[in-house]
């Protein structure tokens, strides 16, 4: 009987180690990737945005703005493998086009910023350049309708991303054409 439970303690103290390996930290490219959608979701605006990065994790709110036209927001949130991140975005609409701009700052940023930078600069979404210098990373992309800066050095880690969408007309501001029996 003895040996029977010293063989079930030796087994539970070799499996120890298999399960805290499933607590490990995220990574900083995945965790990069995770806050640039979020960003990018945001600088698209929408009337579900906020609550859908509360819903992802984020603290998130609207602010007050000065016009109809300019959406204001502000969001922060902890991400593993990146350290507290904090969000500013700002949305205009113009006749036909939505420009949107969306900023996150990583202060203390954790985790391999060359991962994170070159993580982003990697989705087919955008193209661009990445460049290490003193120590940091630095990229500078473009997507269709998008341009993209990031980086990682003593700073910390940012996101600064432009959005610049093209908007459905409304049928409801445009005059009906005339037709022939019109005239």
């Amino acid at each position: 009987m003895r040996a029977g439970l010293a063989i079930l303690a030796v087994l539970a103290l070799a499996a120890q180690p298999a399960l805290a390996q499933g607590k490990t930290k995220s990574s900083p490219a995945v965790a990069a990737v995770e806050a640039l959608e979020m960003c990018e979701a945001f600088a698209l605006g929408g009337e579900t945005v906020v609550d859908d990065a509360v819903a992802s994790g984020w603290d998130a709110t609207e602010q007050d703005s000065e016009s109809p036209f300019v959406g204001n927001y502000v969001a922060a949130r902890e991400y593993p493998g990146l350290g507290w991140g904090d969000l500013f975005a700002l949305v205009e609409t113009y006749p036909g086009k939505q420009f949107g701009y969306c900023r996150l700052d990583f202060m203390e940023a954790t985790g391999s910023g060359k991962a994170a930078v070159e993580a982003i600069a990697g989705l087919g979404r955008y193209d661009g350049d990445v460049l290490e210098d003193n120590g940091g990373y630095y990229a500078s992309l473009a997507g269709e309708n998008s341009l993209l800066l990031t980086h990682w050095d003593d700073a910390g880690f940012v996101i600064q991303l432009t959005v610049l969408t093209p908007l459905a007309d409304d049928p409801a501001a445009s005059p009906e054409p005339e037709s022939e029996a019109d005239e």
